[in-house]
Parts: C-alpha cells; structure tokens; sequence
C-alpha cells in the first residue's frame, strides 16, 4: 500500500491522518491488508463516502433527535459506551495491543475530544443540523492554523488564504447581521477549535500507539466522563430512546468503516473532498425531519468553509510515493 509521507511544511496528509480526520467512531485503517499495494477503485471509493456520510448525517439527526428526551451526557456515555466494546472485542479477537505508551499525549486527545464532542452534541440540540456540522467541519482548518505551534508543521502563503476565506464564512455563521453573534453557533466552532486540537494529538500520537489503542482509550474515557451524569437516568429511559441512542454509536462506527474503505479504494486527497457530502446529508435530514431553513448568508458561510476545507487539500505539499509488502 503506498503511505504519503509528511512533508515539513503544509498540512501533511496521510492515509491514517485524514481517515483521522473524519467524525469520531472506530478507524479501522490499521486492519487493512497491506500484502500488496491496492488498485484504485474511484466509483468504489465514492460508494463508501456515500455510505460513510449517510452514516455520520443519520448519527447527527439521531442526536437532534435524542437531545429532546435526553442529556447531552447521557447521548456520549451510549454512544461511546459502543464504539469501546466494539473496538475492545475486535481487538480481542485480532490479537491488537491496547497498551498506552505516552500517556500525557493520550490523556489530551481524550480530554480535547470529548470537549469537543460535548459542545457538539450541545449545539445540535440548539441550532440546524447543516450549521453545526458547517461549523464542526472547521476542525481541519484549526489544524493548519495551530499545527505550526504545536508539532513545528510550518503553514505556506496559500494555506493562511484558505484559512482567511474559512474565516469569513465563519462570520457569516455566526454573526449573520454582521452586529449580534450567535452564542450557540460558538458552541459549534468551539467544537470543532476542540477537534482540531484533538486531531494533531492523534497524529503526534501515531508514533507510538495503534489507531485501535487511539479509538479505544478515547471512547472509554468518554465513558468515564459521563457516566456519573449518565447512570442516575439510565432508568428512565425508554426502549425507542435506548435503540436511538445505540443507533447513535452505530452510525459513528459506520461512518468511519465508509471513510475508511474510501481512503483505501482511492487518492486520499481526492478522497477527502467528497467528505464534506456528511455536511450536505445532514442538512437534508435537518430540512426534511426537524423543517429547519438555512438563511442564504448562512449557506454562502457554509459554501466558503466547505470550499475552503476542500482546497486546502489540494495544497498540501507534494509526498513521495512509497510501496511496501
């Protein structure tokens, strides 16, 4: 399988760091046979985004939807409760170590990973699914922003455009009017400044640990975090709620297994620009289950984010091409 190289300037983008930078649920791109270097399948590779976003955009209808009935806490405690026992007995079965070497860099992942999901699940309860999303889809934006301060990745000329351009969507989302902002859209950004910082601990920490060991330790430490707000209502909870709720984490797993395979079926960067169709589902399912309506300074916002977020792909510097058996 050919592995991208990071370059020391740009944001570097390697098959396990953009299937990284995907929502939340099991990477499952250290179980891909690496036998023989694979043969690009565009049309297949398209398929699975297709499948990997339906995934992810029911996920966040399914947390609109819960949000109603349900704590936010009670929605991470489920949903990360899943994903954990999934990966665990996966593990279990393939034989993969689970062990933590640098448990400093682990501890921040979790803990900037589960802020992050928190004011994302918050928001989706207070604003349209296609504007939160919008919003959370900026994580990658913050990682060519604060990459540079944080692992010493340098940010070209045409990055610090890209980033401007974001920028100013992002205002448009925020502050419509241009006068007042809107608090629950900053919940939304926050989430994905938080993601963003959780995405550049995992590439740093894929030096030393498995994206199973990654996926695992953040899930149960989410379990952790919530569990003392989650427990005390697990009771009340009714069967459609509980089947919500597991469905929640399900299409997190989904989601991520599509986004996967899709890297492994064609050029990440080409890829990667079909990621932003979850932005497109989600606000579908926003239009037609929950009648929400985007106003046009809102989708010109989105249209820069999302456009931004695509070219910065293509403006990663140029890797070197590496075969392995």
């Amino acid at each position: 399988m050919g592995i991208r190289v990071m370059s020391s300037k740009g944001l570097g983008r390697g098959l396990e760091s953009v299937a990284e930078l995907a929502k939340e649920g099991p990477d499952l791109t250290s179980y891909v046979s690496v036998s023989k270097l694979p043969v690009d399948s565009p049309r297949v590779a398209v398929l699975w985004m297709i499948f990997g976003s339906i995934s992810f955009g029911t996920m966040n209808a399914l947390v609109k939807w819960t949000s109603v009935n349900a704590d936010v806490w009670m929605i991470i405690f489920v949903r990360s409760l899943v994903i954990a026992i999934a990966v665990a007995v996966f593990a279990s079965f393939q034989g993969i170590s689970l062990k933590v070497k640098d448990r400093k860099k682990m501890f921040l992942r979790c803990l900037t990973g589960l802020i992050a999901m928190l004011l994302y699940f918050t928001a989706l309860s207070l604003i349209p699914i296609g504007q939160a999303v919008t919003l959370q889809y900026t994580a990658p934006l913050f990682v060519a922003l604060l990459s540079g301060r944080l692992i010493s990745e340098k940010v070209s000329s045409s990055v610090l455009i890209l980033l401007l351009t974001a920028f100013g969507g992002i205002v448009l989302i925020v502050s419509p009017d241009l006068e007042s902002i809107d608090s629950n859209a900053l919940l939304a950004l926050g989430s994905g400044l938080f993601a963003g910082l959780a995405y550049i601990f995992v590439r740093d920490l894929r030096k030393t640990e498995s994206p199973s060991s990654v996926v695992f330790w953040f899930a149960a430490f989410s379990v952790l975090g919530s569990m003392v707000q989650a427990i005390p209502d697990l009771s009340n909870l009714s069967l459609e709620m509980i089947a919500a709720l597991i469905g929640i984490g399900i299409g997190a797993g989904g989601g991520q297994v599509g986004i996967t395979m899709a890297y492994h079926k064609a050029n990440a960067a080409w890829v990667s620009a079909f990621s932003y169709l979850t932005v497109i589902i989600a606000t579908i399912y926003g239009v037609i289950l929950f009648d929400e309506i985007l106003t046009l300074k809102i989708i010109i916002g989105g249209l820069m984010i999302i456009g931004s977020g695509i070219a910065l792909v293509f403006f990663s510097p140029s890797s070197v091409e590496n075969e392995s058996s």
